[in-house]
């Protein structure tokens, strides 16, 4: 549904509101009753469909009233003669292979050789057959998943080891998703002008995207046996057909893939032969597996495991799609993550939950049956204590309420209020005022409960039962008919309810992440619980060095410390050391905080580190993998503090001559931002555009009592040295085959709601209320040049620093092949290569034949072609990125050895003394890719979310010259 369209149909005044900010521009507000307007009147509609009946059904065109219908034709003389033969030699092949010969065969699906279509081998593949209503949708589901084939190719590179190495190959089965929930099975071909080609159950070839890929069995068929396809396959970019309800697929000669179509049809026989001997289980798949109040996660193994009551060993890959597949018809409760075809992550919601959504659906099917017999005057039972109906009516007073004070739209947020507070107006920090409304009693916490599920994304509650129950409820309300009613707008009911606030940012409620303090998990709130409670009593007993003795005192060496003027946690400091006698030859140190030397890897902890994978940053808050309570009073760098020291000998000319890891105490700490060092380099500041700003005058944030507002002659030496080190360190990695992009946008966006953050929103809800003022949101655009490849040494380079940190380290673990997590990249085996050499030509056309490097992670050493690296590991941020931790772990007791034993370890021999070994690192990247995924995802949704609220109230109700 367009916008403008939803505006047209929106009435422009609103009954009875006496505190909402007025609109400014076009109105998309909602009254208190809102009417659909029919576009058409009359019966224009059904005989514009009669007409296009008559005109399009059977594929003919109705003649002409002056056609000569009785003269005979050519084509229908031939037709005599072949009716009449066939009547004679009932060979029904010979007369459809003569027919086809005196016929136009342009729309015949199948091409290739040995076939009879006319078409020229140059002419474009059109997928011209009927999709059966077999294409995949989201069903109701926004789930925010990657596009077809991801343009924004660099984007993997920039988060190194984020990607996944896993990719398709010929052969592989796959299962496709569709609208109806059906999987079918196809094999995968091969991919073409970044189209990936499959081989489908019904013998046709099928152009499919990882989007619809909902489970792959890799090696499923042996390469060679995909190769007579080929010919039959488009060998250029298939188009869609323009007929209604088609698809990209076309047809492929049956004994062609005869072979491959019985290997698909045994696999699925033998599928339903095992339903059908564990009927009774599968059936009860949820109820078997699932808790009865807390979420659970499983891999595929575990839960088919577990539903099936066997051991490992007795699995193979057709009890796995059987489980997987069952799995699919518990829509909700049972659910796969998407982010990849890939992962392997099962979120089973508690059998709680599924009662409320059956109580629920049943209460809905009770209040329909109602209005239908209320209608016929058939048997009408009293429904006025019916759980439902008093929600209902109890909905309607609190939706008349919020009216009253704000403005309800159809982009399915209310506006603004007029009223606004400055922060410590009447003694209160916020920017606005909570009034407490009406008490929710037990059964309308479960309908509240189920509309939370409902809209939360990534909204992945596609059963038609299910969504239209949500729907019916808003539709019960006679508050919202001028509204699509589905989980996007149901964000809009709940706010007027005063369930949620007007500014709610429901990305964080992923039931998937399950943060804490909003009550999406117990265990998880128990977890955090346990994290904290563990870090006041490690700050009470004192906590141990057990790097002590190795520790190098840095003294009076200058450490930079360079981060942005609020950040709260300063994770890493740079210092430049001169050799003495020697005017091109320096020590480039970069000192990270020691987490690891004072805490266990087997530590509670860590272990709840490991879980969250990162600290997840977002404007309203931040979500933190380490405790603030033990990071900012012991690991934080300052002065007095342990660091791990990466450290790099480096002349002029960019070489590396020596490099060394150690433990160390920083001494001469100096705080500056990025901005202070940028303008070293840059003197123009023009890239900065006007901010704006929502809801009054965004606070100044207060710096840091000792950030260091201007530097010294030999501060700002040693900076411009650091540039020409790294300068000259990027030749060396161009000549590696580093590669240079514009890099993406990104407009910093906050948000304040006073002296204060923000409270974490909290599921349980036993009160109705609503909200008198709104946050202040800014945002701060800059100019940039999409075209412009930025010089990083200039623009940022404390990131240049922590690259050669993170090559530093990834080279020490590989010479003595120590299990970590190195990022490299890897190329799609079927295209070439883009290089540095050849970035020139990515663009237009020849980007459909060049494959980008993409990110991977690996427990043994890997090329970073983007960066220029042979070998790289994450190693400079331990206190917000757990694979840093794990990196520092491994180093440690690897000097520990070393200084022990005298001489250098091998992990191959030496194993033993590390705290990770290569199969726990293994099952690390394995099951952690998945969330550092959603993680990015919820970072980035949530920026958006803010940046569209602020446009949203500037745009809607002139809060700020829109720009």
């Amino acid at each position: 549904m367009s916008i403008a369209w939803l505006r047209s149909r929106a009435s422009q005044k609103v009954a009875g509101v006496s505190c909402a900010l007025p609109p400014n521009g076009p109105s998309a507000f909602v009254s208190g009753s809102i009417h659909r307007h029919r576009p058409f009147g009359g019966n224009r509609l059904f005989d514009f469909q009669y007409a296009s009946w008559r005109s399009l059904s059977n594929g003919s065109i109705v003649p002409n009233p002056g056609q000569d219908l009785l003269r005979p034709s050519t084509t229908s003389i031939e037709e005599i003669r072949l009716k009449t033969e066939f009547e004679e030699n009932k060979d029904i092949r010979e007369y459809l292979r003569k027919w086809q010969q005196t016929h136009p065969s342009q729309l015949d699906p199948v091409r290739g050789p040995g076939t009879l279509n006319e078409l020229d081998a140059t002419a474009p593949w059109v997928g011209n057959m009927l999709n059966d209503n077999r294409e995949a949708h989201d069903a109701g589901s926004d789930t925010l998943r990657a596009a077809d084939e991801d343009v924004s190719d660099f984007a993997n590179t920039a988060d190194e080891g984020e990607g996944i190495h896993d990719f398709l190959e010929p052969g592989d089965l796959v299962a496709l998703s569709s609208s109806d929930g059906v999987l079918n099975l196809a094999i995968y071909v091969r991919s073409v002008c970044k189209q990936q080609q499959f081989y489908t159950k019904r013998g046709k070839w099928r152009i499919a995207f990882n989007r619809d890929i909902d489970y792959v069995i890799k090696g499923f068929a042996p390469r060679e046996s995909v190769l007579p396809l080929y010919p039959h396959f488009p060998d250029k970019i298939a188009e869609l057909s323009s007929e209604m309800q088609s698809a990209v697929e076309g047809g492929v000669p049956r004994p062609v893939g005869a072979s491959l179509l019985q290997m698909i049809g045994d696999f699925d026989e033998r599928v339903k032969e095992l339903y059908q001997a564990n009927a009774y289980r599968l059936d009860r798949i949820h109820e078997i597996v699932a808790d009865e109040y807390e979420k659970s996660e499983f891999t595929l193994e575990e839960l088919a495991c577990n539903a099936l009551e066997i051991d490992k060993d007795q699995l193979d890959d057709a009890i796995l799609f059987t489980v997987h597949k069952t799995a699919c018809q518990k829509p909700f409760l049972i659910e796969s993550d998407r982010s990849s075809p890939f992962t392997d992550h099962y979120l089973v919601q508690p059998r709680r939950v599924a009662e409320v959504l059956d109580k629920v659906t049943t209460w809905v099917h009770e209040h329909q049956e109602y209005l239908v017999r209320a209608v016929t005057a058939n048997d009408v039972p009293d429904f006025r204590n019916h759980p439902l109906q008093q929600f209902i009516q109890k909905a309607q007073r609190l939706i008349r309420l919020s009216r009253k004070v704000r403005s309800p739209t159809t982009m399915a947020s209310v506006g603004p209020t007029a009223q606004r507070f400055e922060p410590g107006q009447e003694g209160k920090p916020m920017v606005y005022r909570e009034v407490l409304t009406e008490k929710f009693s037990t059964t309308d916490r479960m309908i509240i409960e189920y509309l939370q599920l409902w809209c939360i994304p990534p909204r992945r509650m596609t059963s038609g039962a299910l969504r239209a129950a949500g729907s019916h409820i808003m539709r019960a309300t006679g508050m919202y008919s001028a509204l699509d009613l589905s989980a996007g707008s149901a964000s809009l009911f709940l706010q007027e309810l005063g369930v949620i606030s007007p500014w709610e940012n429901l990305r964080v409620l992923n039931q998937f992440l399950a943060l804490p303090g909003h009550g999406v998990s117990n265990r998880s709130e128990k977890s955090w619980a346990e994290v904290q409670e563990a870090s006041d009593r490690l700050n009470t007993e004192g906590l141990i060095d057990r790097m002590a003795p190795a520790r190098v005192d840095w003294g009076n060496l200058p450490v930079y410390c360079v981060d942005n003027v609020d950040a709260q946690e300063i994770d890493d400091g740079v210092s430049l050391e001169r050799i003495p006698g020697s005017d091109d030859t320096f020590w480039i140190r970069v000192h990270i905080a020691n987490p690891s030397a004072f805490v266990a890897p087997d530590d509670i902890i860590m272990k709840y580190a490991s879980s969250r994978i990162e600290t997840l940053y977002i404007p309203e808050r931040t979500y933190p993998m380490l405790p603030n309570s033990l990071t900012q009073g012991n690991f934080s760098l300052a002065s007095g503090r342990p660091t791990l020291t990466f450290s790099a000998k480096m002349n002029l000319q960019g070489e590396v001559l020596e490099t060394d890891i150690c433990s160390g105490i920083v001494r001469n700490v100096i705080y500056t931002t990025h901005d202070k060092v940028r303008s070293l380099f840059e003197t123009s500041s023009d890239n900065q555009l006007d901010t704006l700003t929502v809801g009054g005058e965004f606070p100044q944030h207060h710096g840091r009592d000792n950030l260091r507002t201007s530097l010294s002659s030999e501060d700002e030496d040693t900076f411009h040295t650091l540039r020409k080190l790294m300068l000259a360190f990027r030749d060396h990695r161009r000549r590696k085959g580093a590669m240079e992009w514009p890099s993406t946008m990104d407009i910093p966006v906050s948000v304040s709601a006073g002296n204060a953050p923000l409270k974490p929103y909290n599921m349980e809800v036993t009160e109705g209320r609503y909200y008198l003022g709104d946050p202040i949101i800014q945002l701060r655009p800059r100019k940039v040049d999409p075209h412009e490849v930025p010089d990083y040494t200039k623009q940022n380079l404390i990131s240049t620093l922590m690259n050669l940190a993170c090559w530093v380290s990834g080279k020490w673990c590989a010479e003595r092949n120590i299990p970590t997590v190195y990022d490299g990249t890897f190329y799609h085996p079927e295209y070439p290569k883009l290089t540095n050499e050849n970035m020139s030509e990515y663009g237009g056309q020849k980007w459909l034949q060049l494959a980008s490097p993409k990110g991977v992670s690996s427990s043994s050493p890997l090329q970073h072609v983007p960066l220029g690296f042979d070998v790289y590991a994450k190693s400079t941020s331990p206190l917000r990125r757990y694979t840093d931790l794990m990196a520092h772990y491994q180093i440690e007791a690897t000097l520990r050895f070393e200084r022990e034993h005298g001489r250098r370890l091998d992990a191959n021999r030496d194993g033993a003394f590390l705290p990770f070994s290569r199969e726990h690192v293994d099952q690390f990247i394995s099951q952690s890719t998945w969330k550092r995924s959603l993680i990015r995802g919820v970072s980035s949704g949530s920026s958006q979310f803010w940046a569209c609220m602020l446009l949203f109230r500037a745009f809607y109700f002139g809060e700020s010259p829109a720009p």
